[in-house]
């Protein structure tokens, strides 16, 4: 475990701030917190995951990028269903 840590640079810690951002609008959204239907939420999971695939780009990992990949564009989907005022 610590041999990890020392592992970790600054794009690692840029990925993990993609997913603490990811994990608590998730944790709101099941909270009904933060809608899961509403541009922010989605907005959060764009940011997330951007900063995840950055670290991705760092250390690549075909299945981490397939699914970052739909997820961010499942996000981009439901964002312009939003602003298109579509339920």
């Amino acid at each position: 475990m610590i041999d990890m840590l020392q592992d970790v640079s600054l794009i690692d810690g840029v990925g993990l701030i993609g997913s603490v951002i990811i994990g608590v609008a998730y944790y709101l959204a099941t909270r009904n917190i933060l809608p899961a239907d509403k541009i922010t939420f989605n907005a959060c999971n764009i940011v997330g995951g951007t900063l995840v695939m950055i670290s991705l780009i760092h250390r690549p990992n075909l299945g981490a990028i397939v699914i970052e990949v739909m997820f961010l564009l499942i996000a981009a989907l439901a964002i312009l269903r939003n602003l298109r005022g579509a339920t």
